[in-house]
């Protein structure tokens, strides 16, 4: 627990920048890993190999969309969409829902990867919400998509390994997806809450209904796509609906208080609007058919460097340059350069301030990605003990054995929290799940679907996605504070989800 407890303590009490915890929490995890379970130098030096491949591929995604965006700014394109919300409202609240819920659940539903924030915590800020709020908006909107982001990759690569029969993981699915279902009108709630709060008093409750009303717009196809069709379309059809939803209530100003309510006023053409959203059409379209035409998935998933392994050391971090998202961001660039014919002066502008921005978050992910990956490995060790996560979910699972119910969905979030992504924590502990469940003689689908729950929510205080989120909004040394904002809801649905489960 030393590495965690230290880099909670240092953010969260002691209010240190991430750029101090983290370096701090790696030379802890370092030290252990070298002093008690003996891991070999080879061991060390093959962590620090799949982190640099981890670190590129996340860089590339966060620099590539913050440059879309930047040229999009920079080029004064930027303004026609803006002008387009305007028609819809202007009301910090209402664009919490519109892009904060529905947007992030639909990057999720297609990208993952961290995406989500990453776009939505700056296109926030532009449109006046201050980087904090932006960044836990955007963060705590995006954990009801994680468990089936990416196409479904957490339950279809997560879960691929666990022998399971399909039906059993058809109903975790199902489970799942109502449990987020109703915890959507806990998030929305907690979301406008966020937004609201150092505001008049009354902000929050005069908002209430059009929050929950944003919460049905997503959770009821969402959850219906998830038990017709199973892991992989319910995030996408859920944050299509919602936008599409949420922003036509908006506009004839449904359930809005009259303060939410837009202003008639005279918007940019369509024409020039469609033209601004040209580049982000592209990105989300291919990454769609990517996705969902299996002949284009499979080949472009087919070209792949990997590392096959270190001195002895098995690697299994590869670059996927074709199908990963960054990809589709490059797309993007590239047409927003043709299409709006940036000048060199304009790009060095957009480059400048998307560097201005990422300079810091470097830091921090390079010593978070480098102590995940350690963690991954940890498993190598002279001393023949598991990996460092599994030995800390066993002795969970020890501890509170026939209440394991209670702390299955901690489980799945501190998976999260450790390594930034929900498939990596399915893979670490959904054999633990398995296991404790068969050896409690639990209901195997409940307890895989609280370990996926777990793993959405747990993306809420993850360091990396913070630190990437935060890094695209311009939030500097503040992860600690973005923690204190979401740690609450992520504890709230943790807590919750074992108490139906257990009195299922």
């Amino acid at each position: 627990m030393v590495p965690f407890v230290a880099l909670f303590a240092l953010l969260v009490p002691l209010r240190r920048p991430a750029y101090e915890a983290a370096p701090l929490a790696y030379i802890s995890t370092l030290v252990i890993a070298l002093v008690v379970w003996q891991v070999s130098g080879e061991v060390v030096a093959a962590s620090l190999l799949e982190a640099l491949v981890v670190f590129v591929e996340v860089m590339l995604i966060v620099a590539l969309a913050l440059l879309v965006l930047n040229v999009t700014i920079e080029t004064g394109h930027m303004d026609a969409i803006k002008s387009l919300i305007g028609t819809i409202s202007r009301d910090q609240r209402v664009l919490a829902m519109l892009l904060g819920w529905g947007l992030v659940g639909f990057i999720e539903g297609i990208a993952g990867f961290g995406t989500p924030a990453v776009l939505a915590a700056p296109l926030l800020v532009y449109f006046g919400m201050k980087p904090l709020k932006a960044v836990a908006v955007a963060l705590i909107g995006n954990s009801t998509a994680v468990p089936f982001g990416a196409a479904g990759t957490p339950v279809i690569i997560g879960l691929a390994g666990l022998g399971l029969e399909e039906d059993a993981v058809a109903e975790a699915v199902v489970i799942a997806a109502a449990l987020h279902a109703v915890f959507a009108l806990f998030i929305t709630a907690f979301m406008v809450y966020v937004v609201a709060l150092d505001h008049e008093k009354g902000r929050f409750r005069e908002f209430l209904p059009f929050a929950l009303f944003s919460a049905f717009a997503f959770a009821i196809p969402y959850f219906l796509v998830a038990w017709w069709v199973g892991p992989e379309l319910p995030a996408i059809v859920g944050g299509a609906s919602a936008m599409v939803v949420i922003a036509y209530a908006a506009h004839h100003g449904f359930l809005l208080p009259d303060s939410a309510r837009a202003e008639a006023r005279e918007g940019k053409s369509m024409s020039r609007v469609m033209y601004a959203f040209v580049p982000f059409a592209v990105m989300a379209v291919t990454l769609i058919l990517s996705r969902t035409v299996m002949p284009l998935r499979e080949m472009l998933q087919s070209v792949s460097l990997s590392l096959d392994d270190f001195r002895g050391v098995e690697l299994s971090q590869s670059l996927t340059p074709l199908y990963t998202p960054y990809f589709y961001f490059g797309l993007a660039l590239i047409t927003a350069l043709l299409l709006f014919q940036v000048s060199r002066q304009t790009l060095g502008k957009a480059v400048a301030s998307t560097w201005q921005k990422l300079r810091v978050a470097a830091v921090v992910l390079s010593f978070i990605i480098a102590m995940t990956q350690l963690l991954l490995l940890s498993g190598n060790n002279a001393a023949e003990l598991p990996s460092i996560p599994e030995v800390l979910g066993q002795g969970l699972a020890g501890i509170f054995n026939d209440t394991f119910v209670l702390v299955s969905a901690f489980i799945g979030a501190l998976g999260s929290f450790m390594t930034g992504s929900a498939t990596v924590s399915n893979l670490l502990f959904g054999g633990l799940q398995l296991d404790t469940a068969t050896a409690l003689s639990m209901a195997v689908p409940s307890i895989l679907a609280l370990q996926l729950v777990g793993a959405g929510v747990g993306n809420m205080i993850s360091l990396q996605n913070i630190a990437m989120a935060a890094g695209a909004a311009g939030l500097e040394a503040r992860e600690g504070q973005v923690i204190r904002e979401t740690i609450i809801p992520m504890l709230v649905v943790c807590l919750a989800a074992g108490l139906l489960l257990l009195f299922w």
